[in-house]
């Protein structure tokens, strides 16, 4: 026990971890901590008032660090050394003049001494008379007695007789707990020492102790998490209250154990710790009958809250509090004993829960599953796809209203995999089926309400695989990129199509026809055609498709050989191998019109070049190489362009006018000003006619019409079109 300082009120340690530290000065020296509420932070008082505490440091300690310097007083060092073992105890025993000491290190590093008076060393007698005084020793006028053990313990009895003085023979037989004594050290003891007995030896492992019992008050109905603190309890101990050993029981280690009380009238019962050993420890709680619920209205709410409810039972206490759904209620208002009301929060989660009603003095009671937040009634309007088959693994789309994102879906009564997409959407992934035919579409909200689409989805059964019997061409060149035919049965709209191993891609036409575009391929020969259906069955056929090298494009005659600057020469190109789609470039400048007649020729109109002299024509793809002509056609020098007439010759200010202009050797790429300002939408007709629409202008000019040819040659005619506000 801790001995008191006069003028000291407390003093406190801090720690990293007080609960580990508070626990080892229980074992040390059987000091009683009690945890402070709210805090971090455990104390123990003496009979005299002064408080140790132990506190957690806002700031990490090192270890050893020398926050506060802590010596205790014990009657039995040799007892403390070996309740906590040596592990912890730095150094010997000292003998001092009027004392005895040893230093140790705690859980924390922290240097703690721990003394025990001159005084205090030699065991008190058992018995009601002092012990008489040694041969040449007085009798002191006051014995200095040893403080008692931790834990009373039964004394140890020699079976063996040995000589007792007369005045020990008529002293009443000891108590079954007897104070436990200091170890003696130094010379074993003699019958003949002054004819006194000798010292009880120490027994077995300290008894269990009780600091503490959460919480100090129960309800009558039993069910309660109880925690003891303590020190000393044994891994096999049991807890009994009033007698009647707890069913429910779970140690948590030696200094904490957590029970589940049972029923019991009200009154103040005796709970006790029992170790396997015999010794025990007891507290007192009190037993209530707590809160009871009776009635609660109404019991269904919007998940939004401010639904006001009504609690009706008794026992209800002045400042008790409400949890709902395990949140705190803010707006619980008490009326009575009988009579309490709050407002529901808005509520996310979970949509059925637990009301707590709990006093100021701890008793609660409970009352589960009372209250529904109810939705909104979810419907639903479509269901697409309408069918699948009885293998499952189809997604479907499912639209309607007032969807909650943790709805649930089910399809013929099995639940199905749910995407929620919005309140108004969900994709469903249909369950496997034994059986074919229509079923029912469910969509069930969490507060239990649901939408039913009657029959809404129909089970197939599989569909035959596919069966593949002509190849239509059943050859093509290695460029791929050609459109051949599959001819067969049981083709789906999702078949899988591979040539030569390479997907290819493919269009539905019917059950009995797929398109299919052939795919690139490296060398010519012959290639297998696959088919795979959704169900993942492969048709093959290894000869299905041949691959062949195409030859390069080539050019035999072009006519005619040449034509004017402007372009807008007609050109026959003759050859051979020219594949569909082919590309044609004069002198790098794509035709203004190319047409392939057939596999050798091409027919393509000249577009019109910014320079006189010869440029070459070149025919084919990348893909499948080009055929060039070198000089294969010349441009000639074009003529100026001349401009005949200009009609209308008078127009709108605002400009828009429409004016065709006549004239010769007009180019298509031409550009067509009045009065120094660019035309509008020039529409090149053919190298006599032009069409372009005026720009704005002031009222009264006569500007200058000018064609100017992409050679920089151009024809003007002097105040050809008159502007005139009277023109819309």
């Amino acid at each position: 026990m801790m001995v008191a300082t006069f003028g000291i009120g407390k003093i406190v340690l801090y720690a990293n971890d007080p609960e580990a530290l508070s626990a080892f000065y229980t074992r040390l020296a059987g000091i009683s901590f009690e945890r402070v509420e709210g805090a971090s932070r455990y104390e123990a008082k003496t009979s005299e008032g002064a408080i140790l505490a132990i506190e957690a440091t806002p700031v990490p300690l090192r270890d050893g660090s020398r926050d506060c310097s802590l010596a205790l007083r014990v009657g039995d060092l040799e007892a403390a050394r070996e309740r906590i073992g040596d592990a912890a105890f730095v150094g010997p025993i000292r003998d001092l003049a009027d004392e005895r000491a040893m230093t140790l290190r705690d859980p924390e590093g922290r240097t703690v001494e721990l003394w025990a008076p001159r005084s205090l060393e030699k065991p008190a007698r058992i018995g009601t008379d002092p012990p008489p005084p040694l041969s040449g020793e007085t009798a002191p006028a006051s014995a200095s007695i040893a403080p008692p053990a931790l834990v009373e313990k039964p004394a140890l009895v020699d079976a063996s007789p040995a000589p007792a003085p007369s005045r020990v023979e008529t002293e009443p037989p000891p108590p079954p707990l007897v104070e436990k004594p200091a170890l003696v050290t130094g010379t074993p003891f003699a019958a003949d020492n002054a004819g006194e007995l000798p010292p009880p030896p120490m027994v077995g492992a300290p008894g269990p102790l009780v600091s503490a019992v959460r919480p100090a008050k129960l309800p009558t109905y039993g069910g309660t998490r109880l925690t003891v603190f303590g020190a000393n309890f044994s891994e096999t101990c049991k807890v009994l209250i009033d007698g009647a050993e707890c069913a429910s029981i779970r140690r948590v280690d030696a200094f904490t154990i957590e029970v589940t009380t049972p029923a019991h009238e009200v009154g103040s019962v005796e709970i006790a710790v029992a170790n396997e050993d015999g010794q025990r420890a007891v507290a007192r709680i009190l037993y209530e009958e707590g809160p009871v619920i009776d009635a609660f209205s109404p019991l269904e709410g919007s998940p939004r809250g401010g639904t006001e409810v009504i609690v009706e039972g008794r026992n209800f206490q002045d400042g008790c509090m409400v949890t709902f759904f395990g949140n705190r209620a803010p707006e619980a208002v008490f009326e009575s004993d009988r009579r309490i009301r709050f407002v529901t929060p808005p509520q996310e989660g979970a949509f059925h829960g637990e009301l707590r009603v709990t006093n100021p003095d701890g008793l609660s009671a409970t009352a589960a599953y009372l209250f529904t937040y109810r939705l909104a009634t979810p419907r639903i309007l479509s269901v697409s796809p309408a069918t699948g088959l009885i293998g499952g693994g189809k997604r479907i789309a499912v639209t309607g209203e007032d969807f909650h994102p943790q709805c649930v879906g089910r399809i013929g009564g099995k639940q199905a995999t749910l995407s929620f997409r919005g309140p108004n959407a969900v994709d469903l992934v249909t369950p496997q089926s034994e059986t074919t035919g229509p079923v029912d579409v469910v969509i069930e909200n969490p507060d239990g309400q649901v939408a039913v689409a009657t029959a809404a989805f129909t089970y197939e059964p599989p569909p035959a695989p596919p069966m593949l019997i002509e190849v239509r061409p059943p050859r093509g060149f290695c460029a791929g990129g050609q459109t051949i035919r599959l001819l067969g049965e049981n083709f789906e709209e999702d078949t899988v199509v591979r040539i030569g191993e390479v997907r290819a891609v493919v269009r539905f036409k019917s059950r009995n026809e797929l398109e299919v575009e052939t795919p690139p391929h490296a060398v010519a020969g012959i290639v297998a055609v696959e088919l795979i259906d959704r169900n993942g069955v492969v048709v093959r056929r290894e000869d299905g498709f041949t691959y062949e090298s195409r030859p390069l494009p080539r050019i035999d005659s072009i006519t005619p050989r040449n034509g004017p600057m402007v372009g807008g020469t007609k050109v026959v190109v003759e050859g051979a191998h020219f594949p569909e789609g082919v590309s044609v470039r004069v002198g790098g400048q794509a035709p203004k019109r190319a047409v392939v007649r057939n596999g050798t020729l091409i027919e393509i109109v000249t577009p019109a070049s910014r320079a006189p002299g010869f440029v070459d024509i070149d025919v084919g793809r990348a893909e499948t190489g080009l055929a060039v002509v070198k000089n294969a056609f010349r441009y000639d020098p074009s003529p100026a362009p001349s401009i005949e007439t200009v009609g209308p010759n008078k127009g709108s200010v605002d400009g828009g006018t429409e004016v065709s202009i006549g004239g010769k050797n007009f180019a298509s790429d031409a550009t067509v000003l009045f009065g120094g300002k660019p035309a509008t939408h020039v529409k090149f007709v053919d190298a006599s006619t032009i069409e372009a629409k005026t720009p704005p202008g002031n009222n009264g000019d006569m500007v200058d019409v000018v064609v100017k040819n992409p050679d920089g040659k151009e024809a003007v005619v002097k105040r050809a079109f008159q502007y005139d506000a009277r023109y819309r």
